[in-house]
Formats: structure tokens, sequence, C-alpha cells
């Protein structure tokens, strides 16, 4: 399974996840993709045969449960995204929310289309989705989370989660976990102030009774320009500055083998010709 939490930070609304794919009872990666860029695309007929578009600031998605599941809800909404038509002068684009409802119903025909050929609840999720209406607005995040209702079929809506006032909230398995740790470090007054929920999820992460949740940390947040995933920082004596920060110091210092993404180390993935891969960061736990 897998490990979302999700908080409101200066930036937008920030998602953190581990990367590890498996179970209580098997673990088959410890490098794997929970965490999505959502690209939108307005599309408007041009003269001829061509296709004018506008391309809109991305939205984000993360889910926790079955990999299979979330992958292919994950490919299915994205590509609709992509592929949005328009009659007249280019607007805003759909709302978190619309974007939102639209993750529920591909979840529910995802789900569907498994449990018909092998009926197990063993292929449910719990999906996130997050980002701005317009850069203009607040991030907002909406919990997408799969049933199965009296009739033995997929239900789904998408409701909206309030992150105000400093809250964190957790999808996916150890989600008791998570929350039982924050609560109490937090409540401390010795770490408070200095405890982030990426800290909540590596401790989480070394918890022997929560081994399906694992691997390394992946980071997304919901900035102006549009969701951001981005590369965690390796540096243990940065471990105590703020991870939602990219500070030039590190960036300077530091070359591309002290960063992963993903589970990935980005020293192996290389540079993209002249380019590094490495323009945003946080400092991973």
């Amino acid at each position: 399974m897998t490990l979302v939490l999700a908080w409101e930070t200066i930036e937008g609304v920030a998602v953190v996840a581990d990367t590890r794919f498996g179970s209580d009872h098997q673990t088959v990666a410890e490098g794997g993709p929970k965490i999505f860029a959502v690209p939108i695309v307005l599309n408007r007929p041009g003269p001829s045969l061509a296709t004018e578009k506008c391309r809109l600031p991305a939205m984000g998605f993360a889910f926790a449960g079955n990999t299979f599941a979330g992958q292919t809800v994950n490919a299915l909404a994205s590509t609709c995204l992509q592929n949005l038509l328009v009659e007249s002068a280019f607007d805003n684009g759909p709302t978190v929310a619309q974007v939102a409802r639209l993750y529920a119903r591909c979840s529910v025909l995802v789900v569907d289309e498994r449990r018909k050929w092998h009926r197990t609840d063993g292929h449910l999720i719990e999906g996130l989705v997050f980002g701005r209406s317009s850069p203009g607005n607040a991030a907002q995040a909406f919990s997408v989370m799969v049933q199965i209702d009296h009739e033995a079929m997929a239900c789904c809506e998408a409701a909206e989660l309030d992150l105000s006032q400093g809250g964190v909230v957790a999808l996916g398995s150890g989600r008791e976990k998570a929350g039982e740790v924050y609560r109490t470090c937090t409540s401390a007054s010795a770490e408070a102030g200095f405890f982030t929920p990426l800290d909540a999820l590596r401790r989480v992460m070394d918890d022997a009774d929560t081994t399906s949740v694992g691997g390394h940390q992946q980071f997304a947040v919901a900035t102006r320009n549009g969701v951001e995933l981005r590369p965690g920082l390796r540096d243990l004596a940065l471990q105590s500055l703020n991870p939602f920060v990219a500070l030039e110091e590190a960036r300077v210092a530091k070359g591309i083998d002290d960063y992963q993404i993903m589970g990935y180390d980005m020293a192996a993935i290389g540079n993209v010709g002249r380019y590094s891969p490495t323009a945003t960061h946080f400092i991973a736990v």
C-alpha cells in the first residue's frame, strides 16, 4: 500500500508519500511513483486541421492502495485532461473540484473493470487531487475514496479536505500510526515548530509494524505556477532546516549525486543534455 500525507504550507498544499510497492507480506519495489503532476491542456479548433492549445498549470494526484488501479486511474484521467475541447475563447479551465470529480468517476470505472475479472476488495484505492483552480486562487485538496456499495459495485465521491489551522490529512496504511506520531511530537514543547509531516512519515517508514510503508520520500507542492514534483536532497546537516524552501547555498554546494527522486538516484539518471534536473528540491528526512 503506501502512506500519503497532505498539509498546507506557505507555497500551497504539500503532499508527501513513501515509495514502497507491496504489502505487509511482500515488497515488490522500493522505488515507485505515488504522486503525479497532472497536465491540463485546452484545445480549440484552428485554421485548416490545426489545433490551438492552451497549457494550464498542472494539478496533482496521489494515491494509496492498489498500484495497478491507482496508476490506471491517473493515466485515464490525465489523458482526458490533456484533450479538453473549447469552442470559443480559452479560459481558466476546470476547477480543482471538477478535476477531483473526474478522478472519482475514473476510479469507479477502473475498480469495477478489475473486479469484473477478479472479485476482491484488493483493487481499491484512496486518492488525493490537489492544485489551484487558477494561479490567484488558494490551493485545494480533495479526497477520492473508492468503496464498494451494497450492490457490490464501486462508488466514489470527491470531498474537499480542510487543511486550515495546521491540519494534516493522512491516507493509506499507517494513517493511524502517523496521526499518533504527529500528535505526540507536536504537542511536546521541545519539538514544537520543528517536527514536520516528513518527520512523521519517516517514523512510520521506520516502524516495524507498518512494513507496507517504506523506501524513500517523494514530495510535491501546489505552487501558483502549478504542481511541482521535487527531488529530495539528502544531507544530514540540513535536516533541521525548513524542508520546503529551496536553499540556494545547498543547491550550489551539492551535486547531482546528493539527490534522489521516487527512490532512484539522480546520479544514475543523469543530466538532460546540459541541464541538471535539480532546479527545485526538498530536504529528504
